[in-house]
């Protein structure tokens, strides 16, 4: 059975002092989910996610601010997050400054998981919960997104916009900060949190990039990323079986469950309680391929198809189209 998840515990600090400025007494917070407030002291401690996530609920409901989450998210600057935020605002543009998030992101916590992903001219930035995080976690999350947006304004000078925001959770009664701080449509209930952005964000350099400061910090980041035990969660299992089927064995749910010695619905069900599905977990894993095989310009498009385990390179050229909003053969002629 995997450890719970985990986050750093200086991630509280910015909770209860904004709880506290609202008149909320931090141990008094700490106690609606059984946290000893002595655990921050140690910088170096972590505490169960859940909990963590609880504590922002909590937080909203005690303050009285609807839009707690929200509100953190937009006062706070990355350098909070110690490491992973310094990585961050020292990249040189946009784009690697959310690749690193995205790499580095479990040194703060692997309670969620950040995605970037293809979408012809526009990118996804997604946060998802792993499994076992309960709901509601709404603040957690709005927190985020938040942050996401509002700190790279600041770290580019640009002030964008994301071309919308999804949300998993239900839409809560009053949106009007969620207007005021995204200014971009804004949906709820959706299957994943993300932003959708323009692919010419990427570029955007950052104003406080230093090369060899990060330089240094991307070593930092990669020794603390190793020292972090792992969690063996159906997913990565599911992931690791795949990765040998779709090189000539057979990706079919069925045969992966009985290797994992596991009925497909059952398989199906630890699946989705991690937040995913076996279709999303092979579908992440063929465009990541996907994209690698098609920059090999010997390997002909049918090939391709063929070691994906597709039925035909029709099949193959619409899940392409789907995942990236081009096909096989333009996106190889934009690679030139």
């Amino acid at each position: 059975m995997p450890r719970p998840p985990t986050i750093q515990v200086r991630a509280v600090v910015k909770i209860l002092a904004a709880a506290e400025a609202a008149g909320v007494e931090p141990a008094a917070l700490c106690g609606t989910v059984g946290l000893d407030p002595k655990l921050i002291d140690d910088a170096d401690n972590r505490i169960p996610f859940a909990q963590f996530v609880a504590l922002y609920e909590h937080a909203a409901r005690l303050t009285g601010d609807d839009a707690f989450g929200l509100h953190i998210g937009e006062r706070t600057s990355p350098t909070l997050f110690d490491v992973l935020g310094y990585v961050v605002i020292n990249s040189p543009t946009l784009g690697a400054a959310l690749a690193r998030l995205v790499r580095y992101h479990a040194i703060w916590t692997d309670g969620a998981v950040f995605e970037l992903t293809d979408q012809g001219p526009h990118v996804r930035l997604s946060y998802n919960y792993v499994a076992g995080i309960p709901t509601p976690r709404r603040h957690d999350c709005e927190m985020t997104l938040s942050i996401a947006v509002t700190f790279t304004r600041r770290m580019t000078g640009v002030d964008w916009q994301p071309r919308a925001v999804s949300f998993q959770h239900p839409r809560p009664a009053d949106t009007v900060e969620h207007q005021r701080i995204f200014r971009a449509p804004v949906t709820f209930s959706q299957p994943r949190n993300e932003l959708l952005l323009d692919r010419a964000l990427l570029a955007l350099p950052l104003a406080r990039a230093d090369a060899g400061l990060c330089a240094v910090l991307d070593r930092h980041a990669q020794e603390l990323l190793a020292r972090l035990p792992q969690r063996d969660d159906t997913t990565a299992q599911v992931r690791r079986l795949l990765g040998d089927a779709l090189s000539g064995g057979d990706p079919n749910v069925a045969a992966i469950a009985r290797q994992l010695g596991l009925s497909a619905r059952t398989l199906q069900r630890k699946l989705h309680a991690e937040g995913t599905s076996y279709q999303d977990v092979l579908d992440e894993m063929r465009r990541d391929l996907s994209r690698r095989y098609l920059h090999e310009r010997e390997m002909a498009v049918c090939e391709v198809a063929y070691l994906l385990g597709f039925s035909g390179p029709s099949a193959f050229h619409r899940a392409f189209r789907r995942w990236t909003g081009v096909t096989p053969k333009e996106f190889r002629q934009a690679k030139t």
